[in-house]
This record gives structure tokens, sequence and C-alpha cells, in this order.
């Protein structure tokens, strides 16, 4: 799914950063929802949403002349966003709650007893529901982003690289490493591999507003895909992997992808070499 100004024209946002104020409304009007979705599934706490939403919105109409590109509305409108979450966290220092309050699980089993023609009944829904939010509580923010954006948004990874100040790769890296800690919260809650699509997508509708959930993007296994460079670069800077994440990470930022798909054949056929001398060593003995 392509991102750029999707329903918003150039020509709304040129006026609006001329001052129009019936286009600024309208423009106002036309991010709130859209927006309030990629806030929500952040910080996954309505009231606090609500707060930084009207912030974001307020920043966006004091400072929409000074975007240079409109094609870039939205990555400069989420980064905005959120930079504000970030600063919301680190000003009150609050420790990430685990434990949803009572207000957001009735929110979620009121959504939850929609019928999304998933083939799930409501029992299932609302315990799936409530195991993939417990579950994204305990993502770190990164990885809630990086899943937002390439999930719901359907940002390819070149446009989530400028969104997050990173390099293609280290987005996809990024995102491979954000999945497999969904999978495994999903996991500890009961809920194995087969549930974690139908779980992203339930979560997805949930988080946004009955209006918008008709258009809501669907989760397939390709948007999941992130290349074999990323996998490779993902399990080699494991904590059982070949060279440290530093280390892969460096290489991630400066080399060009050619480059660095030559240093990690090198390093693999190097840790190769290493084992087949043990081995050698081993026999000899």
């Amino acid at each position: 799914m392509a991102t750029t100004l999707q329903n918003i024209s150039p020509g709304l946002i040129h006026e609006a950063r001329l001052g129009n104020q019936e286009s600024m409304d309208r423009l106002a009007e036309t991010v709130r929802d859209r927006l309030f979705a990629y806030i929500y599934r952040l910080t996954l706490d309505y009231s606090i949403t609500q707060d930084l939403l009207q912030e974001t919105i307020l920043f966006m109409v004091q400072s929409i002349n000074k975007l240079e590109d409109v094609d870039k509305f939205w990555h400069w409108l989420y980064r905005t966003a959120l930079g504000k979450v970030q600063h919301y966290y680190r000003e009150v220092k609050r420790k990430r709650k685990i434990e949803l309050s009572e207000s957001e699980r009735l929110r979620i089993y009121d959504r939850a007893s929609v019928d999304f023609n998933d083939g799930l009944s409501e029992l299932l829904r609302k315990e799936l529901s409530s195991a993939v939010f417990k579950a994204m509580k305990r993502l770190k923010l990164k990885y809630r982003n990086i899943l937002i954006l390439r999930c719901f948004d359907g940002m390819p990874y070149s446009e989530i690289a400028e969104v997050m100040n990173c390099s293609e790769l280290q987005s996809r890296v990024l995102f491979f490493r954000a999945k497999n800690s969904l999978r495994r919260q999903l996991a500890v809650q009961g809920f194995n591999r087969r549930y974690f699509l139908i779980a992203i997508a339930l979560f997805g509708l949930i988080t946004t507003s009955a209006k918008a959930a008709s258009t809501s993007c669907t989760i397939t296994a390709a948007s999941l895909e992130v290349g074999f460079t990323a996998s490779l670069v993902a399990a080699l800077s494991s904590k059982f992997g070949l060279v440290s994440t530093a280390g892969m990470t460096t290489l991630a930022m400066t080399l060009p992808v050619d480059t660095f798909l030559c240093v990690l054949a090198f390093v693999c056929f190097a840790g190769l070499c290493a084992f087949l001398l043990c081995l050698a060593g081993i026999y000899n003995s």
C-alpha cells in the first residue's frame, strides 16, 4: 500500500501552508483518524493519545509552513507524533504498564465484539485481542513503531528508514526483531505462530475508528518479509551469532548492500573454516 498523501491533495497542503484557514481546518480533520490510530498504537492508552493527538495537530498547524516537500507530509507528521510520544514518556518517567486498565480492557472487548469475519468465536477474539495488546505493551517503543509503519501504514522499508532516521537495511533488521519479539510474547500467552497474522490484523482493527476500519490494510505474509540479507544480519548479530550486534549494525550503516554481503560471506566462510579446523584437530588428536 503506498503511503505518500493518500486522500490528501497536495493543493490542500499548499493552501494550508499559505495560511488559508478553511484548508487548514480540512487538513486537520482529514489527518485526525489516521494520526489517532498511529499514536494510540504507540501509547496503548486512550486518554494519553487524545492529549498527544491535539499537541501534534497544533504543531502541524503552527509549523506546516516549514514543510518543504509535500510528498513527505506523512513522514514529517509521524516523526512529529513519535517525538511527542517519546517526550511524554521522558518527562513523566513512566514505566511501561504490562497490565491493561479496566477502561482499556472494556474498550478492547467492545471493539472485539464486532464481527470482523475472521472465523473466530467472540470469546476467542476477546482473548486474542487482550493477548496482543499485552504483547504490544511489552515491546520496545521502536518495535511497536516499526510494526505500525510496516503492517498498518504499508510503508516500504525505504520510507520507514526516513521516518526512523536509519538505513533501509537497519529498518529491515529492526522489523525482523520486532516481529520475532511479538511472536514470543504471544506464545507466552498460549497463542502460537498460526495466530500471528490474525493477531496483528485484529490489533489493527481494534485500534482504529469504526469509520476507518473498513479501509484498513490487509496484513499478508508477504508484508512481513524482510529479505535474506536482513534475516542473515539479525541471525548473525544475535547473542549466539558470529559477530556482535554493534559490529553488524556499524557495517549495515556504513557499507553498500553488495559490499556488506561480501563481508557476510567472508565471515561465514571464516567461521566454517574454523569449525572444520576444530573437527580436524579432534580427529587427529
